[in-house]
């Protein structure tokens, strides 16, 4: 074998080339998406297997601990659930995220092979925002994909699936985390702005209130030099404007609360939420949660919990407004008291929270827990109640919920 041979087949290019094909592998759809992890981690096997200090480190670490408790109760719930099998193929393959994560922090550590990661991420999201604007303008994308809601939401490369903008959102805060502590916070800055109206456009109505709310988190918990705070601010507040300036974008986002509001003008409070899509799945979980108060009906039984409500549910207009169940209930907090009860719910929301007391360190200065809150936003803004979200334990949100989460950790252990 050559020497050029030799160079091109290190493990640093793989993992190079894994780690970099992620944003582009999730365009591509979830089975290449888990193809790319499962070859992470079996990258990660070999290396870690060799490595016998750093695999002590990792399962005698908190991190890992703290997400083998999750692993267990996942399978435990699937098994008291209402449909075992159903839940089980879900739960019992849960452990490749515990793997993706240890994986980021080992490989992901090296800092020039981290740049090199980050740096072609931003470029490819910087390409998406572009063909997000070119669709916006011309009505269809770059390669000629067309939304199947032409004049509301932006589809760019996801060719049927309406889903960029919550993409954008993946790898959103880590792009600018990235940035903000090399100490480029103008640079980072300016890609947020670019990012953030990216997804205003993009019609999605939930991924953009996340947004916005992710930029008064910035404001007052990262952003601590005054003059950027306040260019900050402006520009978006001036991107807004802009966005709603727009005639397809008004209507899209103000005919959200109107159609709300009309809702409950023509009706009672209750019937209101009954008739208000994805807002309903409150009371159907609430009836579920009811029937079994401790544990729920287990992971992914919500939609066959939630058809049962014909005959359990002790509501005559419930019985009725079953129709309108999802597969889901579109909210984090919706699924986990239908699903896995009051008792799961405490436990999950506990084991979370866990995952994010290691920066409780008084030898932090305050400038460190400024830029490691970067990392911390899109987990905050994913776990905001009411507004619609997709299934937590799908294997798309716990991949985007883990990324992010994977580089919370790699930051968090820089020196």
């Amino acid at each position: 074998m050559t020497i050029s041979a030799k160079k091109f087949i290190h493990k640093d290019n793989f993992i190079l080339l894994f780690f970099s094909l992620l944003p582009i592998s999730f365009i591509l759809g979830n089975a290449i998406l888990e193809l790319n992890i499962v070859l992470i981690i079996l990258l990660f096997i070999k290396e870690i297997i060799k490595d016998k200090k750093q695999l002590y480190i990792f399962l005698k670490s908190k991190l890992f601990f703290i997400l083998l408790i999750l692993w267990a109760y996942l399978n435990i719930n699937s098994l008291i659930g209402i449909n075992y099998e159903n839940s089980l193929r879900r739960s019992i393959f849960f452990f490749r995220f515990i793997f993706l994560v240890l994986a980021m922090i080992y490989f992901l550590k090296s800092e020039s092979l981290r740049n090199k990661v980050i740096n072609l991420w931003t470029i490819i999201l910087l390409i998406v925002s572009f063909d997000i604007f070119f669709e916006f303008v011309f009505g269809k994308n770059i390669l000629g994909f067309e939304s199947p809601m032409k004049n509301e939401r932006i589809v760019s490369f996801f060719k049927d699936e309406l889903i960029v903008g919550s993409y954008l959102m993946t790898f959103l805060f880590i792009i600018v985390g990235k940035f903000y502590n090399d100490e480029k916070k103008t640079l980072s800055i300016i890609l947020f702005l670019i990012f953030f109206i990216s997804v205003l456009i993009t019609g999605e109505r939930s991924v953009s209130f996340k947004i916005l709310f992710s930029i008064f988190l910035i404001t007052f918990f990262v952003i601590n030099k005054p003059k950027l705070r306040i260019f900050f601010l402006i520009s978006s507040i001036f991107l807004i404007l802009f966005a709603l300036s727009t005639e397809k974008l008004n209507s899209r986002y103000i005919s959200t609360f109107k159609s709300i509001e009309q809702n409950f003008d023509n009706q009672g409070f209750y019937h209101g939420i009954l008739d208000t899509k994805y807002i309903n799945q409150s009371l159907f979980s609430y009836e579920i949660l009811k029937q079994n108060y401790f544990f729920g009906v287990g992971t992914k039984n919500y939609l066959k919990a939630c058809s049962e409500l014909k005959e359990k549910s002790d509501k005559e207009i419930i019985r009725k407004k079953v129709l309108n169940c999802f597969t889901h209930p579109h909210q984090f907090y919706y699924e986990f008291i239908s699903e896995h009860g009051s008792l799961g719910t405490i436990i999950i929301l506990t084991l979370i929270v866990m995952l994010f007391l290691n920066d409780i360190n008084k030898g932090m200065d305050k400038e460190k827990k400024r830029k490691i809150f970067m990392f911390k936003i899109y987990i905050i803004v994913s776990l905001l109640p009411i507004i619609p979200t997709g299934s937590f334990f799908s294997s798309l949100q716990l991949f985007q919920f883990f990324i992010n989460y994977g580089f919370y950790q790699i930051y968090l252990l820089k020196k």
